[in-house]
């Protein structure tokens, strides 16, 4: 859904509007656009997989998100499992459950977190409390750690992993983050906003409802700076901010009788510069620069300026813009996307979605991957439009 339209019904009536769908002109909607997949295999339970398979830099390993059933005597339990298989053969390297025999049985298990120094980390909650397990490229536990209640992980780039209770709050709405370091260490914690963005790998930027100030935070939840919005502005930062330039920040905000703007800061808080878009348009950094994409036409912007333009039909109005793995534009169509190149806006590729039961998943570097209602893996390696 839009950001603007949610606000309709709060605070500012379709002046911000964000991501929701997109179609590029001549997708195609059929398995055609495939050729034989390039392997296909039958792993673990698969009906977990929510997630493109994730490639770990400079490998030949493709991770996989799935959960695996285990019985007690009175119920079956949903077990997270992680597996490693070769990308070229998709033969399986090792897979690893978290859940062992003889502990309590997981209540849940979260969404995983990888590192780019080669662990997978998962948040499991059991009738004891919740665990922070991390695991190495080897398929082997580095840890296992009781941390306090949390839902999300993220993995920054310096190393240090962020745990985020969304549902526990103080009487002024701020709920906490907590920092721990690649050994399983607490280091820090903070008490944020209810909106809350972690973007980048490298900042943490909190927003508390009715404020007209944003904190930004370092990957140890050091405040950086406290950035005060412009007179009257408003934003909604879990939908409205990203990095550009290996570290500057863009706020995308609205300012009454200005309409909306996007705002650059450097990691110390200076405004850098600030660009006027329409109320309607579509942002999504994609690495140094940033598309936007408004009334049929993209336009690729640098700090500097315009860098490249097109001509793109859209023919749904609830439109996405996403960024993907390898750095590359997504645009959605009602039954098929497409990868746009970040530089000359050119068509790479095309592929289905959710054709013949099949469900796709774009990994980067012209990997796709299908899995069926049969949990069986496939592998695709896109052909250039």
């Amino acid at each position: 859904m839009k950001f603007g339209y949610r606000i309709v019904s709060g605070i500012i009536a379709g002046v911000l509007l964000f991501s929701g769908m997109v179609s590029a002109a001549g997708s195609s909607t059929t398995d055609s656009l495939l050729k034989d997949p390039e392997w296909k295999i039958s792993l673990k339970k698969l009906d977990g997989f929510t997630e493109a398979p994730y490639h770990f830099p400079n490998s030949n390993t493709v991770y996989l998100q799935s959960y695996t059933l285990v019985n007690s005597a009175t119920k079956v339990w949903d077990v997270g499992v992680v597996t490693a298989a070769d990308k070229t053969t998709g033969k399986e390297r090792w897979s690893y459950q978290f859940y062992k025999k003889g502990t309590p049985y997981p209540l849940n298990t979260s969404k995983f977190a990888y590192s780019k120094f080669g662990s997978v980390y998962a948040l499991v909650s059991d009738a004891l409390g919740t665990k922070l397990h991390s695991v190495n490229s080897s398929g082997k536990s580095n840890w296992t750690i009781p941390v306090p209640e949390a839902q999300d992980v993220y993995a920054m780039n310096d190393g240090t992993l962020l745990l985020v209770n969304r549902y526990t709050r103080d009487s002024s709405g701020k709920f906490k983050v907590y920092a721990y370091n690649a050994n399983g260490k607490k280091i820090s914690e903070q008490s944020v906003g209810e909106m809350h963005s972690v973007v980048g790998g490298q900042y943490l930027i909190s927003q508390i409802t009715g404020s007209a100030k944003l904190e930004v935070f370092g990957p140890k939840l050091n405040r950086l700076f406290t950035y005060p919005l412009p007179n009257g502005a408003v934003t909604s930062i879990d939908e409205g901010s990203w990095v550009i330039n290996n570290g500057d920040i863009l706020i995308r905000i609205n300012i009454p009788k200005s309409g909306n703007k996007l705002i650059s800061l450097n990691s110390q808080g200076k405004t850098l510069w600030g660009r006027s878009i329409a109320g309607n348009a579509s942002v999504q950094s994609v690495g140094a620069s940033y598309v936007v994409y408004v009334d049929g036409e993209m336009n690729l912007f640098s700090s500097k300026g315009l860098l490249n333009s097109k001509k793109i039909k859209v023919d749904d109005p609830m439109h996405a813009i996403m960024n993907t793995s390898d750095n590359k534009i997504l645009v959605y169509s009602e039954n098929g996307r497409s990868i746009i190149d970040t530089s000359t806006l050119e068509l790479i590729y095309n592929y289905p979605y959710d054709q013949k039961l099949l469900k796709y998943y774009y990994a980067g570097d012209g990997y796709l991957y299908a899995i069926s209602d049969e949990n069986q893996l496939l592998q695709y390696k896109l052909s250039k439009s």
